[in-house]
């Protein structure tokens, strides 16, 4: 992540501060994110076997940590951003898997017919399967790739 920052950054007549700057920015973002990410495994545990586990599970954790599983509990909502390495099914999977319940669920997902939607989902899946029984297996796309670069030698 650092290094695709850099090059997006990369100076062309050398370095100045707002570039620097931004670079140190974008990175110490996502350097918290990760830490919140970890700590939410630690934090969230229900083993209390050892002081170690028993400090981590309640120990004070960061602002950014306290916020998203605030907006979780209260609401449902994974604090969502465009780049970093953990989206949603990652932040999902911890809070679902460390029994960590909302209160609430987000509202929209109260809108859609339950009956439209399985037509839907059921629509899609029967495309996906035409889809993918049309398709060679990998061992004939490998085959034929094969034979296909060994006429181009």
């Amino acid at each position: 992540m650092a290094v695709t920052r850099l090059i997006d950054l990369f100076p062309v007549d050398g370095i100045d501060d707002d570039t620097r700057g931004e670079f140190n920015r974008l990175v110490d973002l996502e350097y918290d994110r990760i830490r919140d990410f970890l700590i939410l495994h630690y934090h969230a545990t229900t083993r209390n076997d050892s002081p170690f586990w028993h400090h981590v599970r309640t120990m004070k954790v960061p602002d950014t940590l306290a916020e998203k599983l605030e907006l979780w509990r209260q609401t449902g909502r994974i604090a969502t951003y465009s780049e970093g390495l953990f989206f949603e099914p990652s932040w999902l999977a911890v809070y679902l898997g460390q029994g960590i319940m909302p209160s609430a669920w987000d509202p929209r997902a109260s809108i859609p017919n339950g009956a439209a939607l399985h037509r839907a989902m059921t629509g899609l899946d029967e495309k996906l399967g035409n889809i993918v029984s049309a398709m060679p297996s990998h061992r004939a796309f490998l085959e034929r790739r094969s034979d296909r670069l060994a006429k181009a030698i």
